[in-house]
This record gives C-alpha cells, sequence and structure tokens, in this order.
C-alpha cells in the first residue's frame, strides 16, 4: 500500500552512502540515465541525514554500514515515520541483514555489485509503494531464522540498549516512553531466550549473541 501519494511527476530521491565514490557515481549515473528520477539530497553519514529527516523526499537509498552504531531498523523505521519510502543498497550480503531491513520496512535491498539499472528499477517501484525483490533477497526471506525469536517491543530495546543509540536504562526508557521496569522486563526476557547455560549472560555477551542472530548489525571498519 502507498503510504503517502506522489504529488510530483518527478520521483525526487536522497542517497545516504560514506563512501563519495558510490555517492557521487549513483547520483550521476541517474541524472544521465534514468528520466524522471531526481537526486536532490546526498548524506555522507546517518547523523546528516537525521538532521534533515523531516526534508527528505520520496525515497531514500540507504547504505547498511555507515559507520556508527544506530541499528538499521532503527534508521530505516525513523524514514519510514517521515514518509519517504527505502531502498537498501549495500555490499552486505548477509542473510540475517537483508531479512532485518525488509522487516523493518525497506521496500528492496540491493547488492552494490549490481548494474546501476536494478537500483533504478526499485527506486521507481519504491516511489509507488511496491517491493522490488532480487533472488538473492527472496532466498533470504524464505531461508528460516535459527535461534531464538523477538517480539517487535524485545527488538527496539535491544536495538536502543546494545546498539548504541541510547546506552543506558533510562535513556532507552525514554526513547520508547516505557518505565525502566519496562525495559528491565523486555531485557530479562530476551536474556531467557538466548540463554544457554547456568551463568546469566553479559551485556556484551547478549549483544554478541543477537549480532550472530542477525537482530543486531555490527558495523565492522570498512
Amino acid at each position: 500500500m502507498l503510504r503517502y501519494p506522489l504529488s510530483r511527476p518527478t520521483i525526487e530521491v536522497d542517497i545516504v552512502e560514506d563512501h563519495a565514490v558510490l555517492r557521487e557515481g549513483l547520483a550521476q549515473w541517474i541524472q544521465a540515465n534514468a528520466p524522471g528520477i531526481r537526486v536532490v539530497g546526498k548524506f555522507a553519514s546517518w547523523a546528516e541525514a537525521a538532521a534533515h529527516i523531516g526534508a527528505l523526499s520520496d525515497v531514500v537509498v540507504l547504505d547498511v554500514l555507515l559507520g556508527d552504531h544506530v541499528p538499521l531498523r532503527a534508521k530505516i523505521q525513523a524514514i519510514l515515520s517521515a514518509g519517504p519510502q527505502v531502498v537498501v543498497c549495500s555490499s552486505v550480503l548477509d542473510p540475517a541483514v537483508m531479512r532485518q531491513a525488509i522487516a523493518a520496512g525497506a521496500l528492496a535491498y540491493i547488492p552494490k555489485t549490481v548494474a546501476a539499472g536494478v537500483v533504478e528499477s526499485a527506486i521507481r517501484n519504491a516511489a509507488l509503494g511496491e517491493p522490488y525483490i532480487t533472488a538473492e533477497v527472496a532466498a533470504a526471506l524464505d531461508s528460516e531464522r535459527s535461534g531464538p525469536v523477538l517480539s517487535a517491543r524485545e527488538h527496539q530495546v535491544v536495538s536502543l540498549y546494545l546498539g548504541g543509540t541510547a546506552g543506558t536504562l533510562a535513556e532507552t526508557a525514554n526513547v520508547l516512553g516505557i518505565s525502566v521496569d519496562g525495559v528491565k522486563k523486555h531485557l530479562a526476557s530476551v536474556r531467557r531466550k538466548f540463554q544457554d547455560g547456568p551463568e546469566p549472560l553479559t551485556r556484551l555477551a547478549l549483544r554478541d549473541r543477537l549480532v550472530a542472530g542477525g537482530w543486531l548489525v555490527e558495523d565492522p571498519d570498512h
């Protein structure tokens, strides 16, 4: 379903990509080869894009690894809440990350190895509120997730508390609009799901297991 009406005949696009060559190269390719699509914003970091969240256009092309610790799901949901659709374009081909992006509401997950025309097609579909699922993503979505499954609220809590956007119980509670006791309750539930021995999981051990399960995205140096 279309989240909001496309009010202009031209599809306006923002690109969030920390590598200048890729960011500028995609923008130039679109300008030269994709009639009816115009790049209006180019952001080198999530912080830059977030500072303009209310002014983002029809479709946002979002990289996964931007050198920060903000969870991918949180970025996608922030963009969707502001109105635009999301196309993820990344070198990360982990099926768990693909599933996470689509589950968060992205309409496409495009590997950076594909031709630019594939990105164009994904943008055109996204502007209409329609998904664009490649063979790689279809396979990832069809594969079964191994390990525990978190509820939406549990995932929000661990993304904020362990993913770097909040960091403390009080800050996590404030962002989500719940009590500190509520945060503790959800964290305890997540720990029980990942517990595999008598010793309680430390914060670091729990985070490692969430990363391994695809619930949090690790940002390696790149």
